[in-house]
């Protein structure tokens, strides 16, 4: 019964997607909300409040840790949003009064279309799902990754951060989310103890078929795990955990 509910479920989202595209049609081009579909790829919800919330919300959070460790946005400082999606992030960092530069890659093509035309002070482009990213060595002061991690299987988690250290400055700063221990209370109890021994759970689900690439899934890490992995490539790695939030936030630094 399972492929039928899917079924069901994809028909019933893009209906929902297109009546709310028809309806707030005058509302999201003045507030420039991207289309429906595309704002669920980022979030799994249609509501424009929320896709505006949430992005308003893990804005402050990246100003927050980027202040705590002492990067501010001076001008010049070169920005990378990884996975930017339809700028739900992005759009509200570039309110920031500075002279930064801001850019975003995204596999998501109608996203990025959408951003570029939309989103005029940074620089867009559309990127496989698999390293390399379109940009010289120590290209970038400050990369973040917000919902990125929580979706790749462990070859592809591990092949990403080699590559956002390969394109970060010295002395640059990557942030990026993790489902932690908050989010794994959803999981099943033999999914929650595959996650205590080994640390890393992928949830395979073909509900979003067709609507999401078939490598984007769900996974869960502990922080004990991927500290550790993110030390691999970083010199300085921390995890910091997000009050009343599904995700945590992992800073990694490189020497300067």
């Amino acid at each position: 019964m399972r492929p039928f509910y899917h079924l069901g479920y994809r028909a019933q989202l893009r209906v929902r997607c297109t009546l709310d595209d028809i309806t707030h049609r005058s509302y999201n081009r003045k507030h420039q909300i991207p289309p429906a579909m595309v704002r669920f790829r980022v979030g799994e919800s249609i509501s424009p409040s929320e896709f505006s919330e949430v992005g308003r919300v893990w804005a402050h959070l990246i100003e927050e840790h980027l202040k705590d460790i002492g990067n501010a946005f001076p001008p010049g400082t070169k920005i990378l949003d990884f996975g930017c999606g339809c700028g739900r992030v992005l759009g509200w960092l570039m309110r920031h009064p500075s002279g930064a530069e801001y850019h975003g890659v995204d596999v998501d093509e109608e996203a990025i279309d959408w951003c570029t035309r939309n989103l005029k002070r940074a620089h867009f482009r559309v990127t496989p799902p698999q390293p390399p990213l379109p940009y010289p060595d120590g290209s970038f002061d400050i990369i973040y990754c917000v919902s990125v991690f929580t979706h790749l299987e462990e070859d592809m988690q591990d092949a990403w951060l080699a590559e956002l250290k390969r394109i970060l400055k010295a002395g640059g700063t990557l942030l990026f989310t993790v489902h932690g221990a908050a989010a794994a209370r959803e999981l099943d109890s033999s999914e929650r103890e595959a996650l205590r021994k080994t640390g890393f759970v992928c949830h395979h689900s073909k509900k979003l078929k067709g609507i999401v690439p078939a490598w984007y899934q769900t996974t869960w890490h502990t922080e004990e795990y991927i500290v550790r992995r993110a030390l691999k490539w970083f010199p300085h790695v921390e995890y910091r955990l997000v009050p009343n939030s599904g995700q945590d936030v992992v800073r990694c630094r490189l020497n300067k």
